[in-house]
C-alpha cells in the first residue's frame, strides 16, 4: 500500500494520549508489579521489577508546584492469578501527596499509540518544543518546562495500552488479546481499579481524557467503569475525538452525511491559508456549517448530479476549481483536496493541520505521497525526547523497544461490531449510558479547526444528536486553532488548560438541588 493510503487509513483509526531537590533515577522501594506473584513471565521480565520516582517542581499558573514523577508498570492478571500483561505508565502527583485531590487517566488513540504525545505534547509538567503554527522543528527535539500542565489542577496518570510504549504480553503472540474494542477498555478498567487501590485514592474524583481513539476509549471505559461498579468518572476531556467511525470520512458517493460532515474543516483549511483569523473566520465558518447541512447536504441526496450554483459554492468554499469538483459530483475527499493544496502551493498539507505542510517528493502523483508534515514529523520528535527524559529524568531504564505508534494494531484491531449493529463502531451510545449513570460528570471535547482526521463539525452534529438528559450536565464543545494535534501550539495548549481547569472547577462545585451541575456552553 502507497504510504499516502497507509496515512490515511491510520488516521481513520485515529487518526491522533501527558519536595525534594530532584533525585534522577531513584528507585522506588514499593513492590514490582508481581509482588508476590513469582517471577515475572516471558518478555516482561525485561522491563524493570519495581518503579522508578524523581521528584521535581514545575512553574505553572503563577506558582510552583512540587510533584513526583513515577514511571513503571502494572500487571494485567487472568482469573487464575497468572500475569498476562504489563500496563506502562508514567505519573504525575502533587507534593505533598492528597488522597483528595483529582486524578486524570490519560490516553492517546491510534489504535495503537502510546500516551507520551498527551504527556510531552499538552498535559504533562515537560513538553517538546514546537514551532508558534504548531509545526516541528529541526532535530534534536528539546523538552522544557510546561507552563500550563494539567497537574496545576489535578494529578497525572498517563497509560499504554497492551503492545504500545513499554507495555507488553507475556506471551507476545497474545499481545493481539488486547486489541480490540472491548478488551482494551477491560484492560484499561483493570488498571484503573489496581492504580487506584494500590495508591490509596479509591476515593478521589476520578477524571478521563483520551485523543483520537483514546477519546471513544473514553467514553467507552467512562460507562464501563460504572456499570461494573469501579467508579463514577468525574469528568471527561476528548481531544480530537472519533466517536463515530461512519462520519469521519466520505467514502461512499451514496452517503451524503459524511461529506457534508467534512466540508468545514476544508473550508478552514482555506480560509486560513488566506489570512482569514478571528472573528471574520468564526463568521466565515458558521456559514460553511449551515451550507453543509443545508443545501449541499439535500443536492448529495438528491441524486449523484448537483446543481451548478451548489458546485460553484462548493470551489469557493475549497479553493478548488468548479471542473474539479463537477468531475467528482461534488464529494471531494480529503485525500483530493490535500493534492490539490498541494498542486497550488509546490508543498504538501499535513491531514492533521491543513495549515502546515512539508516537500512533496512526488508532485506528479495523483495521490498524497509525501511524509505527512505533522504526525511523520512529530513521532520521532515526541519518540526520541521521551525515550531520553524517561530514562535520564526519571530513572526507568529498560532495553525494551518504545513503541510510540505501532501500525500493527490498527491493523489487526477488533472494533467490535455485533449481529445487532453490523458496521462502523460508534461511541456515542456510550457516552449517554456514561452521561446518564453519573448526570454530574462534566464532558469537554475539544478539536482543532483545520484537523482532517476527525473533523470538528462531525462531533458538533454528534452534540446535536444526543438526547436530552434531564439533569444532566450538557458536553461542551470547544475549538482551537491547529489541527488534530492543536496543543503543539502554544496558544492553543494553553487555551486548551484554561478550558479543562475550568471543567474540573464546574466538577467540584456542589450541585444544585434538585439535578445535575450545570455547565456553560456546550450543545
Amino acid at each position: 500500500m502507497a504510504a499516502g493510503n497507509r496515512r490515511i487509513r491510520l488516521a481513520l483509526v485515529l487518526a491522533a494520549a501527558m519536595l525534594a531537590a530532584p533525585v534522577c533515577g531513584a528507585r522506588a522501594q514499593s513492590p514490582g508489579p508481581d509482588a508476590g506473584g513469582g517471577e515475572r513471565p516471558g518478555a516482561l521480565r525485561l522491563l524493570p521489577d519495581a518503579p522508578s520516582v524523581t521528584r521535581r517542581s514545575v512553574d505553572a499558573g503563577g506558582r510552583t508546584i512540587r510533584y513526583a514523577a513515577e514511571a513503571g508498570t502494572l500487571p494485567l492478571r487472568a482469573a487464575s492469578g497468572e500475569t498476562r500483561a504489563a500496563m506502562f505508565y508514567v505519573s504525575y502527583a502533587q507534593e505533598p501527596r492528597n488522597p483528595a485531590r483529582p486524578v486524570t487517566f490519560a490516553f492517546n488513540g491510534g489504535p495503537g499509540a502510546a500516551s507520551a504525545f498527551l504527556n510531552l505534547g499538552a498535559l504533562g509538567p515537560r513538553a517538546v518544543g514546537f514551532a508558534p503554527d504548531g509545526s516541528v522543528p529541526p532535530p534534536p527535539a528539546r523538552l522544557r518546562d510546561n507552563p500550563d500542565t494539567w497537574l496545576a489542577f489535578t494529578d497525572l496518570v498517563f497509560v499504554d495500552p497492551v503492545g504500545t510504549g513499554y507495555s507488553r504480553a507475556a506471551d507476545p503472540e497474545k499481545a493481539s488479546d488486547y486489541w480490540g474494542v472491548d478488551r482494551d477498555a477491560e484492560a484499561m478498567e483493570a488498571f484503573i481499579r489496581l492504580w487506584l487501590a494500590r495508591n490509596g485514592r479509591t476515593g478521589s474524583p476520578v477524571f478521563l481524557a483520551g485523543e483520537s481513539y483514546g477519546g471513544f476509549r473514553a467514553a467507552v471505559v467512562a460507562r464501563k467503569l460504572q456499570a461494573d461498579g469501579a467508579v463514577a468518572p468525574s469528568g471527561m476531556v476528548m481531544i480530537s475525538p472519533a466517536i463515530e467511525f461512519a462520519l469521519l470520512r466520505g467514502t461512499d458517493d451514496f452517503q451524503p452525511l459524511p461529506w457534508a460532515l467534512g466540508l468545514p474543516g476544508m473550508a478552514a483549511v482555506e480560509l486560513e491559508r488566506q489570512g482569514v483569523r478571528g472573528e471574520a473566520l468564526e463568521q466565515r465558518l458558521a456559514a460553511a456549517e449551515r451550507f453543509a447541512l443545508g443545501d449541499y447536504l439535500l443536492d448529495l441526496a438528491d441524486g449523484i448530479a448537483m446543481k451548478p450554483e451548489t458546485i460553484d459554492a462548493l470551489a469557493r468554499w475549497t479553493g478548488l476549481s468548479p471542473d474539479l469538483v463537477r468531475q467528482r459530483n461534488g464529494r471531494v475527499p480529503a485525500s483530493v483536496f490535500v493534492k490539490e493544496l498541494s498542486k497550488r502551493a509546490g508543498r504538501s498539507p499535513s491531514f492533521y493541520d491543513g495549515t502546515v505542510d512539508g516537500p512533496d517528493p512526488e508532485p506528479g502523483s495523483a495521490r498524497p505521497e509525501a511524509p505527512d508534515a505533522v504526525l511523520d514529523r512529530a513521532t520521532p520528535a515526541f519518540s526520541s525526547a521521551f525515550v531520553a527524559y524517561v530514562r535520564e529524568e526519571i530513572g526507568y531504564r529498560t532495553d525494551v523497544t518504545y513503541r510510540l505508534l505501532e501500525g500493527e494494531i490498527g491493523g489487526r484491531w477488533d472494533y467490535g461490531t455485533t449481529p445487532q449493529r453490523q458496521g462502523y463502531a460508534g461511541a456515542l451510545e456510550d457516552l449517554t449510558e456514561a452521561r446518564a449513570l453519573n448526570p454530574s460528570m462534566q464532558v469537554m471535547i475539544a478539536h482543532g479547526r483545520t484537523d482532517l482526521v476527525t473533523p470538528p463539525f462531525a462531533t458538533k452534529y454528534l452534540i446535536g444528536q444526543e438526547p436530552p438528559l434531564a439533569g444532566a450536565a450538557p458536553v461542551e464543545l470547544r475549538t482551537y486553532e491547529g489541527g488534530h494535534m492543536m496543543y503543539m501550539r502554544a496558544d492553543s495548549r494553553h487555551a486548551l488548560s484554561l478550558d479543562a481547569r475550568a471543567l474540573f472547577e464546574r466538577a467540584a462545585a456542589p450541585a444544585p438541588s434538585g439535578g445535575g451541575t450545570p455547565a456553560p456552553g456546550g450543545g
